[in-house]
């Protein structure tokens, strides 16, 4: 939430809808009911930046583990900050998959075991890849740029809604192409990218020692979508 106004509200509640799917629960609420809490979180707490995060959990099951009829449905509103443009992120890359990829969840086990070692070597976050090809940081989806063209992957990450507004009008700028990247590819790229709800966008500074420039591109498509916001 920006100054009291939801962002992108409808893509974020069809994301929690699909996910819920995903792993087979169901709140039995009305998306009109949930988008009245939200603004009433909006309400109740006046931040110009406000982060409002919907937990769905299984439930109380008799077993424990086994997710009961009646789902638990959470709201947790709190102030944020974005991610500050001109500090560059460093990124350590990790061979690893998330398990449903394609669901957004609060499972940050691997993100948070790799911390000492990120902090040894002062990697703000890991890139996860996958049989030689890049698919996500452990909150951000990942953008790069070479010879005036954008690439993005195509498979093996959740789709951010800050991802898919970019893929939306980037087009506008310069050619988009949204398929496998290979890591070695990212490593040669002219401008990388992060993108993400707290982000928006975050360049990449360097990635397992390969640095790159915050470039001319990059901050064209921030300016733009803050103009996205807006609308």
């Amino acid at each position: 939430m920006i100054d009291g106004r939801p962002i992108f509200l409808e893509d974020y509640l069809d994301r929690f809808e699909n996910s819920m799917r995903g792993l087979g629960l169901t709140t039995g609420l009305s998306r009109q009911y949930l988008t009245d809490q939200i603004y009433e979180l909006i309400r109740l707490n006046s931040h110009p930046l406000l982060g409002i995060k919907m937990v769905c959990t299984g439930g109380y099951a008799h077993d424990g583990y086994t997710p009961a009829t009646s789902t638990n449905l959470f709201m947790l509103a709190r102030p944020f900050t974005f991610h500050p443009y001109a500090h560059g992120l460093k990124l350590m890359t990790v061979d690893h998959q998330r398990e449903l990829f394609d669901v957004k969840s609060i499972n940050y086990l691997t993100p948070i075991s790799l911390l000492p070692k990120m902090k040894a070597i002062g990697a703000d976050d890991v890139l996860y890849s996958k049989d030689g090809y890049v698919t996500e940081s452990s909150r951000s989806n990942i953008f790069i740029i070479k010879n005036g063209k954008l690439f993005t992957p195509d498979f093996g990450m959740l789709r951010g809604i800050t991802r898919k507004r970019i893929i939306g009008f980037a087009n506008e700028i310069l050619p988009v192409e949204v398929r496998q990247i290979p890591l070695d590819e990212v490593y040669g790229a002219d401008e990388v990218f992060l993108s993400a709800s707290t982000k928006r966008i975050s360049p990449v500074t360097d990635i397992d020692g390969h640095t790159f420039a915050s470039g001319p591109f990059t901050k064209m498509i921030y300016d733009r979508l803050v103009e996205e916001e807006r609308r």
